[in-house]
């Protein structure tokens, strides 16, 4: 193989490495979305119970 063929390979495997690690450690949302129902009107409440000022 030719010395700069061999170069070209090294990078370009450097190159798909890092593309395949950049994708792996980007965040993803895997938790569905929940819709408010009728049933919990008091969902938009703040979940702060701490003494009243």
């Amino acid at each position: 193989m030719n010395y700069l063929t061999i170069i070209a390979a090294v990078w370009g495997i450097c190159a798909i490495c890092a593309v395949l690690f950049i994708r792996g450690a980007a965040q993803r949302n895997q938790e569905p979305l929940r819709v408010q129902s009728e049933r919990e009107p008091n969902a938009n409440r703040s979940g702060d119970y701490g003494r009243p000022v």
